[in-house]
């Protein structure tokens, strides 16, 4: 009996084939899944490809090597991380020099003024509080 992952319904249909494994659709949620033992990479294989990564290879060459998506090892680096490592905390306030963002777009809509122009002090970048400073001309 098939069983849905994601909320336990019993009631499934068939919903086509996936690397001739068949799919099947949860008439309750709507979810797509296969078998529960269907084939997938074993953790060793996923290590190997995550170490591959850290050694300086790039995800397009890992992917053609263990016959996946680019975007497969994407998934992996990503979930390692998040599982085994932390972000830091910034140490002391971060400057943002806003004025230097004609760089990037090629453009500066004024041309009064030199040097900092604005500056943007984030007070505290997880919530999203920004201060601005505002020289005058």
């Amino acid at each position: 009996m098939m069983t849905c992952r994601k909320c336990g319904n019993s009631q499934s249909v068939k919903n086509g084939k996936r690397n001739n494994d068949q799919c099947y659709k949860c008439k309750g949620c709507g979810f797509q899944y296969t078998r529960e033992n269907s084939k997938g990479r074993s953790e060793a294989e996923r290590n190997k490809a995550i170490a591959l990564y850290l050694l300086g290879l790039s995800m397009r060459a890992i992917a053609q090597l263990f016959h996946v998506n680019v975007t497969t090892i994407l998934y992996w680096v990503r979930n390692f991380a998040i599982k085994n490592y932390t972000k830091p905390a910034p140490q002391g306030p971060i400057v943002i020099e806003l004025d230097e963002m004609w760089h990037f777009i090629k453009s500066k809509k004024t041309s009064a003024g030199y040097g900092r122009l604005i500056a943007a002090l984030p007070a505290s970048s997880s919530t999203g509080n920004v201060e601005i400073v505002v020289a005058q001309l």
